[in-house]
C-alpha cells in the first residue's frame, strides 16, 4: 500500500507536536516522583496516573491514537503478574492506566540514570542485575513475591526486548519461574500497538489500538516449561487474532 508523501510529512508533524508535549512532562514526573519518595505510596502512583492519561489523551488528540481494551473482566482481584507482548512504546505507558498498583522489573543501570532512575527508585521497581544469573532469578523471585503480597501487580514483558509485529522472540522463563514458585497467576496481553507505534518510528500512525487481557493462568503443578509455553500460545495466537493487517501493509512500505 503506498503512501501518500504528503500524509506521512503531515503525519510527522503531528508526531513532533507530540514530543513536544510529552518529553517535558516525562522530566516533570520523574522530578515529581523523586522528591516524593517518602510520601505515601498511593500518592506517587497518583502521580503516574495523571501522567498516563495526559499522555493518552494527547495521542488521541494530536495522533489521532486511540485504544480499545476486552477482557477487563478476566483482571484477578488480588495479585498477579502481567506479562505483555513487547512492540511498542505504548504499551509502557498504557498498561499501568489498567492495573493499579503496579511494580516493575527493570535492568538495573537504568536506576542510575539522573531524575528517571529515581523515579524508578521511588515506584519501588525490581532492579536486577541480569548478568547474575541465577541469583538475579532468586532476586526477582523474592521481591516479586513480596510485592504481590503486599497487593502490587508485577509487570513483566517476557520477550525481554521490543519486538516487530509479526516476529517473536523466546520468551524468558523468569515470569514464570515466579509464578510456580509463588503460586501467583499469570495474566497474560495481547495486543497491535506495534502496528501503530513501531518501534524506531517518528511517526505514530492513526487509528485504534486493540488490547486482549486473558483469562489467568494458573500455575499449580505446572513447570516453569509449562507455564511460558501457555502464556507465549496465547499471546502469539491472539495477537495474529488482532492484527490490523492493512496497517502492516502500511508498515512494510514505510
Amino acid at each position: 500500500m503506498q503512501v501518500n508523501p504528503l500524509y506521512r510529512f503531515w503525519l510527522g508533524i503531528r508526531s513532533a507536536i507530540f514530543w513536544i508535549l510529552f518529553l517535558p512532562m516525562v522530566l516533570i514526573l520523574a522530578s515529581l516522583l523523586s522528591l516524593a519518595f517518602f510520601m505515601p505510596l498511593g500518592f506517587r502512583i497518583g502521580i503516574v496516573h495523571i501522567w498516563i492519561g495526559y499522555s493518552l489523551v494527547c495521542l488521541r488528540l494530536v495522533c489521532g491514537l486511540k485504544y480499545r481494551v476486552e477482557g477487563l473482566e478476566n483482571i484477578p482481584d488480588q495479585g498477579f503478574i502481567v506479562m505483555s507482548k513487547h512492540s511498542s512504546t505504548w504499551e509502557t505507558i498504557a498498561i499501568q492506566r489498567f492495573f493499579r498498583p503496579m511494580v516493575w522489573v527493570v535492568k538495573r543501570e537504568l536506576t542510575w540514570i539522573p531524575f528517571f532512575g529515581w523515579a524508578l527508585k521511588s515506584m519501588n521497581a525490581i532492579a536486577l542485575n541480569r548478568g547474575t544469573g541465577r541469583k538475579a532469578i532468586n532476586q526477582l523471585v523474592q521481591e516479586s513475591g513480596h510485592r504481590m503480597d503486599q497487593g502490587r501487580i508485577l509487570m513483566l514483558f517476557p520477550e525481554g526486548t521490543r519486538v516487530p509485529p509479526g516476529q517473536t522472540k523466546p520468551f524468558k522463563l523468569g515470569g514464570a519461574i515466579v509464578s510456580q514458585r509463588t503460586g501467583y497467576s499469570v495474566l497474560p496481553i495481547a495486543h497491535n500497538a506495534g502496528e501503530f507505534w513501531p518501534r524506531h518510528s517518528w511517526i505514530k500512525w492513526p487509528g485504534t489500538i486493540r488490547v486482549v487481557i486473558g483469562k489467568p493462568i494458573n500455575p499449580e503443578g505446572k513447570t516453569p516449561e509449562q507455564i511460558i509455553k501457555e502464556v507465549a500460545s496465547w499471546i502469539l495466537d491472539e495477537c495474529d487474532n488482532i492484527s490490523d493487517k492493512s496497517q502492516l501493509q502500511r508498515l512494510d512500505v514505510a
